[in-house]
């Protein structure tokens, strides 16, 4: 069962490193051309992106965040209560 255990928890990380990926596609603080273009950034330079970036949908997907973290919060429960 503490296999099991383990796999559900890789498979749920596995599941966060995506969405992380999806949700901050760059890593430092020059964007790549297409999200200059697609978010109106200046010259590719991020000073405050914030004020550059579509509040709804930054919302939104935190909203769905949110909403898989509270899934996997009861998938464990869940699983804990399996266990015993």
């Amino acid at each position: 069962m503490k296999k099991h255990f383990h796999e559900v928890r890789v498979f749920l990380w596995g599941i966060v490193a995506e969405l992380e990926y999806h949700l901050y596609p760059w890593k430092t603080s020059n964007p790549p051309e297409w999200a200059s273009k697609k978010y109106n950034l200046d010259h590719g330079i991020v000073d405050d992106y914030e004020d550059h970036m579509y509040y709804d949908w930054i919302k939104s997907q935190d909203q769905k965040i949110r909403k898989i973290e509270e899934n996997i919060i009861f998938i464990i429960k869940e699983l804990e209560t399996l266990k015993q």
